[in-house]
């Protein structure tokens, strides 16, 4: 399967639509219940609508038959981020940005976040790279793994440990560091400020990468 774009419920400002719109360019999209408003402002169509439509009511008339329509009961053990997210796992799709355009409720916003650690239980040989979009940051689950971003400078990159002790090492940065520990809960790791044109993120252990873009929408970096 080719890479997935989940959009989730949330408010789509029109100043960014084209940010989204260009993020959609060859990929699988799905809308998450109230996400579908993304593609009825912009008017284009969903590969498959997925929830069990409390944000949205009910199933949006006339959609193409292209759209694949999954709906769930409201009662259910998962949230319809987490289902859409089994959808993709399950055709094995290698790239999956869930776009939340504003972190919205906190505790939907932490559920979904805590989403991203998922990629620790899958099938041996099967690593794909998931993330939460929008167009002012990105978040990454990271586990004993590098991050290259490139053609960022400006940007800020904050750490957050999520296994009880961390080794982090970075370059091409206000602060570079090598094997810095940071334990769990401590904040010695944020705001940190990309300033070269290739910076590289070590992380031993497990913690959340959060780059929050200077400008442009994040359309400089990799």
């Amino acid at each position: 399967m080719k890479d997935c774009l989940l959009f989730l419920h949330g408010a789509y400002p029109s100043k960014h639509l084209a940010y989204y719109k260009k993020l959609c360019r060859n990929k699988f999209t799905i809308a998450v219940d109230g996400g579908y408003r993304f593609f009825k402002k912009t008017g284009l169509v969903p590969d498959v609508l997925i929830g069990d439509f409390d944000s949205l009511k009910k199933i949006p008339q006339n959609l193409p038959p292209k759209t694949e329509v999954l709906r769930f009961p409201a009662e259910k053990n998962q949230t319809d981020a987490e289902l859409a997210l089994a959808y993709c796992f399950e055709r094995k799709a290698r790239r999956i940005d869930l776009v939340q355009p504003s972190a919205g409720e906190p505790d939907q916003f932490t559920g979904n976040l805590m989403l991203l650690t998922q990629t620790r239980r899958l099938v041996a040989g099967y690593n794909p790279q998931v993330r939460i979009v929008n167009a002012g940051y990105e978040i990454v689950f990271m586990d004993n793994t590098r991050k290259i971003v490139t053609n960022a400078a400006g940007d800020t990159v904050s750490i957050l440990p999520l296994s009880k002790k961390v080794k982090y090492t970075c370059r091409g940065t206000v602060y570079n560091v090598r094997e810095l520990l940071i334990r769990q809960g401590q904040s010695i790791a944020l705001r940190n400020r990309i300033t070269a044109r290739k910076a590289v993120f070590d992380i031993t252990g497990q913690a959340f990468f959060i780059r929050v873009y200077a400008d442009d929408f994040g359309q400089k970096g990799a």
